[in-house]
């Protein structure tokens, strides 16, 4: 479920834009061709410099890259092994070590030269180096450049308090993230992202992704959270029974990158679109050991019916979606109209069968995902681990219960202290979303959750309310497991939705927030352990959505 965010915090940092345009930067290198120094150009892209004085020698840590340089010396050493120079170190006027800038870009695997009036530039192609380098201005405060380096979608979002902000918030939780460890590149439907990997406290590490759009500008930032990937792939995941494709949803400045899986054979397939739950989630919706989205997509392949899952507005477009106004349709439901839409123009897939999964916070919109279907394109819906309550009556519910799971665990003080806090500013933030004189029109001054607008837009929200005068079937299930929507939300579903004949429940034992299965009563600890929804979920979507045709 939703937690509490302030956009002064590093989470609502999370994603951002980062910078394709040439880096430029005045450097102490000699005339173009003859050199460049070792400590500026290696500094420029991110690497670290370290000198020793009775070896006078340099060396360079960039990532997994060792590199050892001695003054005069035509050999070095790369990564323990011996690099022959191409021209030997020397020490120029300013007793500074000078190189050339081929033996830079090779030892390090970058694309530098040195411009006019010495100065560095980096080859706009070479996205990682553009990627280190911004981050290196943004906590050095170098905003101006860092902003002419953005596309202008992410520069009319992010003024230059944000990225004050951006970089004290860095500093205070991180450090200097002076000391890359990795740097990946990778692509999808939108973005080439680029994902820097620092030393952070304690030896923890720290990833950024940047976020560059097709022409080379930053056009957002993503902070993630490296935790171990021990997902397993499930026992009906049969690759050759289905193919995938990356595909577009949308267009603009906040189109989507997603994934169809489409099974094998003759079409026109039933097809269903997956809405996420709260927070910033990927295509998969990975929490822990579970990707919840993935397991229905290859599941329902075997069935006969392709599933379209993305990357959530949120996720992709981080910084880009912090506007004042920002709302659940921002969020959730204008994309999964986009996505409908374009799947009711492919002819691989039955028109008259494209079907809406909605989960957590996800499923809860469904009614208002079909209330905005003016096309009337969507032929059936499902509600799974969807609220029945207001969503500010459950995190109020998840706080408490919380702090109870706490007391009876044993928590030190000083932990215990801190999930009472929490509680105490939601309590505080009930206050005021319940106060009718406050509304989306009429803001509290001060509002602890953070956006405010958000929330106002949503209290008291019970989409069974609107669901009960629409006319598109539901498949409405939960887990009798569930420790972030208890499973007395059903019961909320069946009673608001009682006139309805149109409508299917399914209650699962044992199966938590994510559909998997769990013995022991829900925690959440238990999502980090692998774990897949089980078989009988896919097979009851399958035999809902045969039924509904």
């Amino acid at each position: 479920m939703k937690k509490m965010i302030s956009v002064l915090t590093i989470a609502g940092l999370l994603a951002s834009g980062a910078q394709a345009a040439l880096a430029e930067g005045v450097t102490g290198a000699t005339a173009a061709g003859e050199g460049i120094e070792l400590r500026q150009a290696a500094e420029w892209v991110g690497a670290s410099v370290k000198w020793d004085a009775a070896k006078r020698a340099a060396v360079v840590y960039y990532g997994t890259t060792e590199w050892i340089i001695q003054v005069g010396q035509s050999q070095a050493q790369l990564n323990g092994e011996p690099y022959p120079m191409l021209i030997p170190a020397v020490l120029n006027a300013a007793h500074h070590l000078q190189v050339s800038v081929e033996d830079v870009n090779k030892a390090l695997q970058v694309h530098l030269s040195v411009g006019e009036q010495g100065k560095i530039v980096i080859d706009q192609a070479d996205l990682k180096s553009q990627a280190t380098h911004l981050l290196k201005q943004v906590v050095a405060g170098q905003f101006d450049e860092m902003r002419a380096s953005m596309s202008e979608p992410l520069q009319a979002t992010v003024p230059v308090p944000t990225l004050q902000m951006m970089q004290q918030q860095i500093i205070a939780m991180y450090g200097k993230l002076d000391k890359v460890l990795n740097v990946s590149e990778t692509t999808n439907a939108v973005h080439h992202n680029v994902r820097v990997v620092y030393a952070g406290p304690q030896g923890v590490p720290v990833a950024i992704d940047v976020r560059f759009d097709r022409d080379g500008k930053v056009d957002d930032f993503f902070f993630p959270q490296l935790l171990a990937d021990n997902y397993h792939a499930p026992s009906y995941d049969h690759p050759e029974r289905y193919k995938a494709e990356e595909v577009k949803i949308g267009e603009g400045s906040t189109a989507l990158p997603g994934a169809l899986t489409i099974p094998q054979g003759d079409g026109p397939f039933p097809v269903v679109v997956l809405v996420h739950g709260s927070g910033t989630n990927n295509r998969d919706e990975s929490i822990g050991g579970s990707k919840f989205f993935r397991d229905l997509a290859v599941g329902l392949a075997n069935e006969g019916v392709a599933v379209l899952r993305y990357d959530k507005r949120t996720f992709e477009h981080t910084f880009k979606s912090q506007s004042p106004t920002f709302t659940v349709k921002e969020e959730t439901t204008n994309d999964a109209i986009a996505a409908v839409q374009m799947l009711a123009t492919d002819k691989r897939f039955d028109a008259k069968q494209i079907y809406v999964l909605g989960h957590s916070q996800g499923a809860m919109l469904v009614p208002r995902i079909i209330e905005q279907d003016s096309k009337h394109q969507i032929a059936g819906a499902m509600v799974f681990a969807g609220p029945s309550k207001p969503l500010e009556d459950i995190l109020l519910w998840q706080y408490q219960q919380g702090l109870e799971r706490a007391k009876k665990a044993g928590l030190p003080q000083e932990l215990l202290a801190q999930v009472e806090a929490q509680l105490k500013i939601w309590e505080q933030s009930m206050t005021l979303l319940k106060d009718p004189k406050y509304s989306v029109s009429n803001l509290p001054p001060q509002f602890p959750a953070g956006n405010a607008y958000w929330w106002f837009d949503l209290r008291n929200y019970r989409g069974q309310e609107i669901a009960k005068s629409q006319k598109v079937p539901l498949f409405i299930a939960q887990g009798d497991n569930d420790v972030q929507v208890e499973a007395s939300n059903l019961d909320g579903w069946k009673s608001g939705l009682a006139s309805r004949t149109d409508v299917t429940y399914k209650l699962y034992p044992k199966l938590n927030h994510v559909f998997v299965a769990s013995d022991k009563p829900s925690t959440g600890e238990e999502y980090m352990l692998p774990g897949n929804a089980p078989q009988e979920v896919i097979t009851d979507i399958a035999k809902w959505i045969k039924s509904t045709k």
